[in-house]
This record gives structure tokens, C-alpha cells and sequence, in this order.
């Protein structure tokens, strides 16, 4: 099955577009399935100790989604770049690229480690978590940010994986460590056995253990001979040229991951007029999201990959036809994901919790937040097609004009207007939004690639 699902580079820049990119796809989806699962899993146990806890997970996130921006941006712009050296044919640049990526590993995992904990508590104060709720929060955070190596490697090391168009490994490495994961939360949540019952920190620590038994296999895999990628530690030689190559992209990715971070943090001051039922009900929404946008990461890591390499070789009509399929796929895959969403979303609500306020407030922000689902695809979709031109400003541009020109302003325009539920109505405006420029400047691209990928800095060097 390992070997049927991997897909080599002659099949990238020259197989059927949409058989390929579901084969480079499918296994990103079952990888990202299995990562958004353990959050599930989590908040799904967390929520049984009290709405206070589960809330204050969701709090959490808003710092843990600053490594997940620095982790996600860093292993894209490594696989932007790797999948463009090798679409040009240079190897020994996209070996050199991995090498770089292992040192910038170590040196991001260095700063959040020391950095991170004493600036815990100021930040949640700022972002107006409770005194009931902020001994939870810090608990579990705490942990998360000691244990950074190990999220930065899983997910940049996945990075050096997929830019040569293997995503069978970082499916592996994700179900490694979403199984462990799985398997250790009841037990030092709820304390089973000879386990001690640690609570919101018990799922923390789950966390932590699984992403360190997956790296565990991402380390040998990484160093594999038979991959067509190999980092070589041995005679390193710095070159910032290449540092810059994978910022170029991840830079700006890393910078539009972080606006989300911060409209996350923003949207929670937002909903404090409402209560701490109101961050409960908005925490599982998220995660209901997070659960229905997976096909979409799994579609945009493969139209990364294929378009990428396809520039790096200058087949430009393949390029603009992987777009194009992309899109399409992924909005007629969505509006049927929002189908469903709607006609079960108060069976999906009581999953969570069984309090009338919490249900009332899920229920609506279900709803809404499956009418934006289309919008989303296109939104996520052509960030990624820019991505893997190595045009990471236009992709920082979609998903900064989303949150700080359209989601914020509208949210909090429309709750004046109509109370919580204009901030969900607020949040899908900004997709739509965001997607017609996507669009728009999507079709202005695909007409002058031939003249883009002439002129320095073009391709990958």
C-alpha cells in the first residue's frame, strides 16, 4: 500500500492532473485527519471535566497556534522551495535546502522553550482569560511550549518529506503520534491505573509524548537513502541564500498563519461580553471546522507540490491546469461537507455538551459556519497554488486581507448589529472576501506565467 501510494516525480510533472494530485492528497488527508483528531480527542475529554476547562484549551490554542503558524510556514516554504529544485532538476540545492531546515528546527525549538513560559501568563491576561479559568490555561500550555521540538520537527521535518511529493511518510509520522496520543489521554486526564490524574495538564503532557514518539520515525525516515531528497550533515555549509529561499515562501506564511493566531486571540475578546459559554460553544465550532477543512489541507499540500515542481520546469500549462482542478474539486467537495454540517449540527453540538446555552449559541454558529465552507476552499486553496510559485507575499496578502480587512471589522461591525451571531456572519464575509481576490488575482497569474518564471528570481536558484 506504502509503495502504491507514493508518488514520484515523473508522475507529478507528467501523470493525469486530478488522479495525481488526489494520490499526493489522499495520504496528506489521512495525515492531517489523524492530527486533527487527537485535538478532538482532547477537547472531546477535556470537555468532561467542566466547560471552564474545555474553554480554557481553546484559550490556549491562541499560543499554541504561534507555533503551529511558525511550524506550518517554516515546512511550507521548505516545500516550496525543495519541490522547485527539483522540478529544475538541482538535488544537490534541494539536499542542501533539508540541512538548512534541520539547523532552523533546532534554533525555533531553542527560542519558544526559554521565550515562551514567562510570557504565558501576561499575554492571557491581555486577552482577558478569567482568574477562574487561568490556572487551566497555563497548566496546559506550559507543557505544550516545553515540549516545541518536538511539534517543529514533526512539522517541518514533514516538510523536507512533501516537497519531493512523498506524503506517505508525514501521514505516518501523524498517526504515530495521534495513536499515542489517544492512548495516554484518558489515563493522565482522568488518572487510570497507576497514572495520576492531572487533568487539562494530563492532556498536555498526551500531546507532548506523541509528537515525540512520531519524530522518533520521522528521524529515520528523514535520513533514508533510498529518498530522493537526503540531507548530509556531514561538510554543512551555511549558505543564507537558501535560508532565504525557504522564508521567501514562509516568511509570509508564517506572518498570515500568525494574523490568524492573532484574529483567534482578537475574536476571544470579542466573545468576553458573552461569557465563558460563549468561548466554550466557540471552542467546539472550531474544532468542528478544523474536522470538516481537512480534505482542504490535504488538496492544498498536493497543489503545493505539483505546482511547484511544475514551475521549477516550466510547464506552464500544467500549471494552470492543476489550479484550476483544484478549485473546482475542493468547492463541490465543500458545499457537500456543508450539507451535512447543517442538517446534523445539534446532534454534533451535544457531543460536546448537554448545557442549553452552550447548544443554543453552537447550534447558529454551526450553521453559518457551513454556508462559508465554499468560500473557505477557494480562500485555502489559492493561498497554497501561490505558495508553490514561491509568490508567499500574495499568499500572505489572502489570508491577512481575510482576517484584518474583512473577518475582524465585519465581526465586529455585525455584533453590534445582531449580538454573537454577526461575529460568525462576520468570519464567513471574510472568506467570501478574501477568495474573489484570490480569484481574481489567481486569473491575472496563470496568464503571465511564462513572463514570471523568465525573469530573475523566477525559479528557484
Amino acid at each position: 500500500m506504502k509503495r502504491t501510494m507514493r508518488t514520484s516525480p515523473e508522475e507529478i510533472l507528467n501523470g493525469r492532473i486530478l488522479p495525481t494530485l488526489l494520490k499526493l492528497s489522499v495520504p496528506a488527508i489521512i495525515a492531517f485527519t489523524f492530527h486533527t483528531t487527537f485535538n478532538f480527542v482532547d477537547r472531546l475529554f477535556v470537555s468532561r471535566l467542566g466547560a471552564l476547562e474545555l474553554g480554557a484549551v481553546g484559550m490556549a490554542f491562541t499560543v499554541q497556534s504561534i507555533l503551529l503558524a511558525i511550524g506550518a510556514g517554516t515546512g511550507i516554504g521548505t516545500s516550496s522551495l525543495i519541490a522547485r529544485y527539483i522540478g529544475a532538476g538541482r538535488l544537490d540545492r534541494a539536499n542542501a535546502a533539508a540541512e538548512h531546515t534541520l539547523l532552523i528546527i533546532l534554533v525555533l525549538s531553542a527560542i519558544m522553550t526559554v521565550a515562551g513560559p514567562p510570557l504565558a501568563r501576561p499575554l492571557f491576561v491581555l486577552l482577558g482569560a478569567s482568574e477562574e479559568m487561568m490556572p487551566y490555561i497555563l497548566g496546559y500550555i506550559r507543557i505544550i511550549l516545553f515540549g516545541s521540538l518536538f511539534q517543529f520537527l514533526s512539522m517541518i521535518g514533514n516538510g523536507i518529506m512533501r516537497g519531493e511529493g512523498n506524503t506517505v511518510t508525514p501521514m505516518q509520522v501523524m498517526i504515530i503520534g495521534t495513536v499515542v496520543n489517544i492512548v495516554l489521554d484518558p489515563l493522565l486526564i482522568f488518572g487510570i491505573g497507576p497514572f495520576p490524574a492531572m487533568g487539562v495538564q494530563g492532556a498536555a503532557l498526551a500531546t507532548v509524548i506523541g509528537r515525540a514518539a512520531s519524530c522518533v520515525f520521522l528521524v529515520g525516515s528523514l535520513f533514508n537513502p533510498k529518498n530522493v531528497v537526503l540531507p548530509k550533515l556531514r561538510g554543512f555549509r551555511f549558505d543564507f541564500s537558501i535560508v532565504r529561499g525557504i522564508f521567501g515562501v514562509g516568511g509570509p506564511t508564517i506572518l498570515a498563519q500568525l494574523s490568524n493566531s492573532l484574529g483567534l486571540s482578537l475574536l476571544f475578546i470579542l466573545l468576553r461580553p458573552y461569557g465563558d459559554m460563549a468561548k466554550s460553544a466557540f471552542t467546539l465550532g472550531f474544532t468542528y471546522q478544523q474536522v470538516a477543512i481537512l480534505p482542504l489541507l490535504g488538496i492544498a499540500q498536493g497543489t503545493l507540490t505539483m505546482s511547484g515542481q511544475n514551475f521549477g520546469a516550466r510547464n506552464m500549462d500544467r500549471v494552470r491546469g492543476v489550479i484550476r482542478q483544484a478549485v473546482l474539486f475542493s468547492t463541490g467537495l465543500m458545499v457537500l461537507f456543508a450539507l451535512i454540517m447543517i442538517g446534523a449540527r445539534g446532534a454534533l453540538v451535544r457531543v460536546f455538551s448537554d448545557l442549553p446555552e452552550v447548544i443554543r449559541i453552537g447550534r447558529t454558529m454551526l450553521l453559518v459556519f457551513a454556508v462559508g465552507f465554499p468560500f473557505l476552499a477557494g480562500r485555502i486553496i489559492l493561498t497554497s497554488f501561490f505558495q508553490g510559485l514561491g509568490m508567499g507575499l500574495r499568499g500572505l496578502f489572502l489570508n491577512f486581507s481575510y482576517i484584518v480587512v474583512f473577518a475582524l471589522p465585519l465581526a465586529l461591525l455585525l455584533s453590534r448589529a445582531f449580538g454573537i451571531d454577526g461575529i460568525w456572519w462576520g468570519l464567513v464575509l471574510g472568506n467570501l472576501g478574501s477568495s474573489l481576490i484570490g480569484v481574481l488575482w489567481a486569473l491575472r497569474t496563470a496568464g503571465k506565467l511564462e513572463s514570471i518564471a523568465s525573469v530573475p528570481g523566477g525559479g528557484p536558484r
